[in-house]
Parts: C-alpha cells; structure tokens; sequence
C-alpha cells in the first residue's frame, strides 16, 4: 500500500468498508453526520459519521494535496480520483451549507465489463449488443446520452473494449474514469490552471494535441462545452469510431445538447450548417437510463438520420427497451425490441 493509500485509509475510516464493498457503487456525505450510498441502484442512508466537520475537511484537503490541487475559500470544491480510479467531487463550506458534501463514485473493474455482462444483467438484448459490437467495428461515431448515474461510463468502457487490438485510442477525460481494456491506448486528463492562472489544459487543448498523435480514434469521457464543436470537426475530418457522453433525456435532445455545447465555442459557424456538421458526424445515440426500480438499461439505441426541411433533427430507433409489467417487488419487467428499422 502506498503513502496515497495509507493517507486515505487514515482519513476516510470511518467510510472504509463502504469504498471496500463491491456492492456499494457510490458514497454521497452530506457534511460529517449523513452519509448515504447506493447499492445497486437504490439510495440509502447509512449509520456511518465522521467525528465532525473539521477531521472531515482534513481527509478532502489531505486528498487534494496528493492529487495536486488545492481546496480553500477561494476554489471550494475538489475532482479528482483515487488510488483505486474511484471519482471524488467535494465542497466545502461556505459553499456547502450542509457542511462538507462529498460524492465518491467507485467503478468495476475493467475485466469485469464487456457485452455479455450488459446482457446478463438485461440492459441490452443480444441481438443488440451484436449489433452494437459490429458499429464499433465498422468505426461509427457514437454518443451515449444520459442522465447521472445511469451508465454512460459503463457502456462507455464496453464500446471501447470492442474496438480492434491494431487501433490506437486516445481518451480524453476532466478525472480519468474509463479504464479501457485494449492493448494501445492512451490517456489524457485535463489540468487546472495554477494559482497565478497559468498552465491550465482544457479538454478543447488536449483534443487539438491528440489530432496531432495519430489516433484511430478518440473518445472523450464526456462533453460538457465548448470542446463539443472540436469533437464533431474530428468525427468530420475521418476519424471514425469515435465516441463520448452527454448528459441528456433522449437521443434528439443528446444532438441539441451538442448544438448547444458547441454554440460555446469562438469559432463562428451558421446554425444550418453546425447542425448539418452534427448530423452528418453522429451515426448512433445510445440512451443510458437507471429505471425506478434500481436497474440501469440503454433504453434506446438510434440512428441520426438527419435535419429534416424545419431544422429539426431527425433520429431512427433500432433498438427500443419496452416495459410490459411490474413484479410485486416494483422489479421492472421488460425487453430491448428491434425496432424492424
């Protein structure tokens, strides 16, 4: 066990067993006395507390100055990742009024993710995840749309373990949180700037810096700005298969977040031909959903077909998961369909 380690072993005890659970895949602390998690799928409260706020704001400053960033008044909040490749976001107060508030999102292996897992747990049909394997194959630009939680990152890593063993991937991330299990990949985490405001690295920065490094294909581990435009000139520009998130409800509203996003940017393109850009560099949205019974599914796996004569983006299911019932237990029951499409 390394210093890293040992530091937050020390400083985190009081949530240890909950990092250490397998079952447990995230850590909500809403200052030192409620602490919840989620275990699969559902939210709980937990009788775990710190002592009180003070050995609280001691480990989340104790992580930042291992990771190299800074936490105080001026910069309260904190995102960065753990020994283990566990994502944590903190605020301390005064921002955070309930006291430090904290989210640690913990990931599966990478060994432990691939199709058939997706199709034992049901959230896509084995006709789908051929189907799905093939685009990925084939070099498709993909979008994983979705909402927090609901599996983008996951089917994200799947997707990327599918690519061929001969390409090399470059991934682009704020925190880095795809572990993808290929021979050549490359990983590539922003930076913030320093104090004086100098030597920061956006996602925009560290896209432009790729397209110099011969990828086969890039994937951005989520679009959040202004980087969108630079990631649907690289889908423009042949190089296919590549992939990222959105946070979004459903796939027409995945390729109006990325119009949005990409509206960000200081590169002055008319409205018609950005959203021609979009359609014509997206050729599927996957839409992540976590349904009210815990279970995380791709609800929607589409094709963008294009901008129909009133500007309006035009997509086609071709897979579509359709609830038929509930369990007594409120377990949803349902199925992925083909869409005949």
């Amino acid at each position: 066990m390394g210093v890293f380690e040992q530091s937050i072993a020390v400083f985190l005890a009081p949530i240890r067993e909950l990092l250490d659970d397998p079952s447990v895949s995230e850590v909500m602390i809403n200052g030192p006395h409620d602490i919840w998690i989620e275990q699969k799928g559902k939210v709980y409260k937990t009788e775990r507390r710190f002592a009180d706020e003070t050995s609280l704001q001691a480990a989340i400053r104790n992580i930042a100055q291992f990771v190299g960033r800074k936490i105080d008044d001026e910069s309260p909040t904190l995102d960065a990742r753990l020994p283990d490749g566990s994502r944590i976001h903190a605020v301390i107060p005064p921002a955070a009024r309930n006291g430090t508030t904290v989210a640690i999102r913990k990931f599966a292996k990478a060994s432990e993710l691939n199709m058939q897992k997706l199709v034992e747990f049901g959230a896509l049909s084995a006709d789908a995840a051929r189907f799905l394997a093939i685009c990925v194959h084939m070099g498709k630009n993909i979008i994983v749309s979705g909402g927090t939680g609901s599996g983008k990152t996951t089917i994200l890593n799947v997707m990327g373990a599918v690519v061929p063993p001969t390409q090399r991937i470059i991934i682009i991330e704020d925190a880095t949180e795809l572990k993808v299990p290929t021979p050549h990949v490359v990983y590539f985490e922003t930076k913030a700037k320093s104090d004086n405001g100098t030597g920061g690295l956006t996602i925009r920065d560290l896209i432009k810096s790729s397209m110099r490094l011969r990828p086969d294909r890039i994937i951005v581990g989520e679009v959040r700005g202004a980087e969108a435009f630079d990631l649907i000139t690289v889908m423009n520009t042949g190089h296919g298969g590549t992939m990222g998130t959105v946070h979004s409800n459903s796939p027409s509203d995945a390729l109006i977040r990325l119009e949005t996003l990409a509206m960000m940017s200081d590169t002055p393109v008319p409205l018609s031909a950005l959203r021609q850009q979009i359609a014509s560099a997206i050729h599927l949205v996957l839409q992540a959903k976590r349904l009210h019974d815990g279970s995380r599914k791709i609800s929607h796996i589409s094709e963008v077909v294009g901008v129909d004569a009133e500007g309006r983006y035009t997509c086609r299911d071709i897979f579509k998961f359709v609830q038929k019932g509930k369990k007594a237990d409120g377990t949803i029951l349902g199925a992925m369909e083909a869409c005949g499409n």
